[in-house]
Formats: structure tokens, C-alpha cells, sequence
């Protein structure tokens, strides 16, 4: 076993995971089923996050992240939050709209105006009024997650939040029929559950995407410091050769931040005969246009770019595009699983 003295990061003949969170990870010898043509990749790695945790700890500091942070600062009471974000779940706005509607005096908390977006509530506690009327709780303490099949054309934002144009197709109205029948449901209640997309895929992109009405969630699943990884499975213009292969699994070089960003894997997926240009690539920095950068990099083009898997849960074989499906508790839980990612 080979480890970082750093972090927890160790070398098992399945490959390199590192759980220390932020850290940019290699791989070595990471295989693909039915891939004839596996590039594996045999660097340093650098453990960057581990290496700063240390550090702080030999000066006597005590390191969290940033999620452990807000967590101790609101206390083990998850219906106690921020005003903004409390609105925010109910379905009324994004928290940036909710802090307008705060200081536009429109809000009221046990029959007070509040003008400051910092105020703290318990949503089960406290009586919540929008221009006078109380908003419910049920949108708020319920938490759903889905899996959704992303087809092409559809853009990951929420039009509640201006960014999105009238003409747009957003992946969060792909939700519409199962918010109708919610609301059939829960007729006493003033608004749904708001949903919005975990991270991006652009418009040209499909596969799997989570949409959730759970901040705290999102962020664990987005964040740097979950240590997750995503699949990718690429349609190229052509068949790589060997040649190509490696030079895909050197990346690219970003030149706005000044890094060398490197897939985790990179190799030939023979899985369907008759798709013979397609490959997999893992990566886990999540950076925007990462896996069509890494492919333009090598000289080849991208024909179809589908994610299949991110951080331990892999979109089902038949879901179809558009189709989603709702998640069980345990599945929640899978995503988070670091360790869960090794195989394909």
C-alpha cells in the first residue's frame, strides 16, 4: 500500500481514492470493462487539501469544512435557518429574490415586518407571512431528490432567478406534471416545493443530472470538498488510437486560472460494438467545458457527451431522456459514497 502522509489517500490495486476533500486525484491502473485500450495513468499526486489540513492542525488549529461550519454555527436544529433561505425552500423566490422581498418590508415572522435577510427562523415554530399571507411548512420540510435523463437543448437554470430566457427550455420544467400532482395533493398549501438543478450540464450536453429542493444537500454534492468524482461516456469523431488516448489523459492546460487540469481516467469503451468512436473519461474538479476541453486538447472533437455516473450513483439503463426518477433515501446516501466510485 502506498499513502499520503497528508490525508487518507492510498494506492489499492482497484486504484488511487482520496477522501481528503479538494484534493485533485490520479488514478493508476483504473480498468474499463470491455475497453481493449485502457491509458493509465502513473504520476505524483498532490494532495493539496490534506497537505493544508496539516498544516493547521500542527498550529493548533482545527480545520473544518465549510458545510461542518454552518452546521455548528445554526446549531443540530435542521429547521432553524436563515430567513432568505427559509423562504427560498418554501418556493417564493431564489434567496438573492427573498432578500428583496425582505427589505421591501413584504415579509412578516409572528406578525412583525422584518427588513433584514439575516434573521434566523424555525420554520416549524414560527408563523411566516408573505403580504399577508402564511406561507406553509410542508415545502419546506420535506425534502425530495430526482435523477433526471438530461436531453439535449435543455439548460440547467430556474427562471425564477432572471436567467433564463422566455423562449428556453429548463430541466426543472421537466418536473411540471409531478408538481401538479404535489399540489393536488397539498391544496392548503400556498406554494410547491422550489426545485433547482445540482451543478450543470450546457445546453448541448445530456445524462444524468439531480434536481432537489435541498440547499444543504446540493452543496455537499457541488462542493470541492465532497471528493466526488463524474463518468462521462464521449462520442468521438473519430476512434482514438493509443496515441490519442495519452494525450487526452495529459488534459489541458487552463490558462485563466494558470493549472493543468488532468483526467482521473481515460479509456476505449468497447462495451457496444457498434459504437466504436466512444470512450469513458472521469474526472473530479467539475470545471466548466472540462471534458470537451480535454477532448479538443488531443486534436478530436466531441460528437455526444453524456454523464452516467457521479460520485456513486450510476443513471439507471432505461431511463429515458426527459424521464426522471425520485430518489430513495439509501440512493441519497450513494451519491455522497466516495468509495462507491471505482468500478464501471
Amino acid at each position: 500500500m502506498i499513502g499520503c502522509k497528508s490525508c487518507s489517500l492510498t494506492n489499492s490495486s482497484r486504484g488511487l481514492a482520496c477522501r481528503t476533500l479538494g484534493a485533485r486525484v490520479a488514478r493508476r491502473g483504473h480498468s474499463f470493462p470491455h475497453a481493449r485500450d485502457t491509458f493509465r495513468v502513473d504520476r505524483s499526486v498532490v494532495c493539496e487539501a490534506g497537505q493544508a489540513r496539516r498544516r493547521g492542525q500542527q498550529h493548533g488549529r482545527k480545520v473544518r469544512h465549510s458545510g461542518q461550519a454552518q452546521r455548528t454555527q445554526q446549531g443540530s436544529d435542521p429547521n432553524v435557518m436563515r430567513l432568505n433561505k427559509a423562504l427560498a425552500s418554501m418556493g417564493l423566490a431564489s434567496r438573492r429574490g427573498a432578500d428583496v422581498l425582505i427589505e421591501q418590508g413584504r415579509i412578516a415572522i409572528n406578525g412583525k415586518i422584518v427588513s433584514e435577510p439575516g434573521v434566523t427562523v424555525n420554520v416549524l415554530k414560527d408563523e411566516i407571512r408573505y403580504d399577508g399571507k402564511i406561507m406553509t411548512k410542508t415545502a419546506v420540510t420535506n425534502k425530495y431528490y430526482f435523477a433526471m435523463n438530461k436531453p439535449k437543448g435543455y439548460i440547467c437554470t430556474n427562471a425564477k432567478d432572471g436567467q433564463g430566457g422566455s423562449g428556453d427550455r429548463l430541466v426543472v420544467d421537466l418536473l411540471d406534471g409531478w408538481v401538479a400532482e404535489w399540489k393536488r395533493k397539498h391544496s392548503n398549501s400556498s406554494l410547491a416545493p422550489r426545485f433547482f438543478t445540482v451543478g450543470r450540464l450546457d445546453v448541448q450536453s445530456v445524462g444524468l443530472i439531480f434536481v432537489t429542493n435541498d440547499g444543504d444537500w446540493a452543496h455537499a454534492v457541488q462542493h470541492p470538498s465532497s471528493g466526488l468524482t463524474k463518468e462521462y461516456s464521449v462520442t468521438l469523431n473519430r476512434r482514438p488510437g493509443k496515441l490519442d488516448l495519452e494525450r487526452m489523459s495529459k488534459g489541458y492546460m487552463d490558462k485563466e486560472n494558470g493549472v493543468q487540469v488532468v483526467p482521473i481516467a481515460v479509456a476505449l469503451d468497447d462495451s457496444d460494438l457498434s459504437k466504436r468512436n466512444r470512450i469513458r473519461i472521469i474526472v473530479a474538479e467539475g470545471r466548466n467545458r472540462e471534458v470537451r476541453n480535454i477532448v479538443e486538447a488531443a486534436g478530436m472533437e466531441v460528437k455526444v457527451l453524456r454523464r452516467i455516473r457521479v460520485g456513486g450513483y450510476r443513471i439507471p439503463r432505461d431511463l429515458g431522456f426527459g424521464k426522471f426518477v425520485e430518489l430513495k433515501p439509501h440512493e441519497v446516501r450513494r451519491v455522497l459514497n466516495v468509495g462507491a466510485d471505482r468500478s464501471i
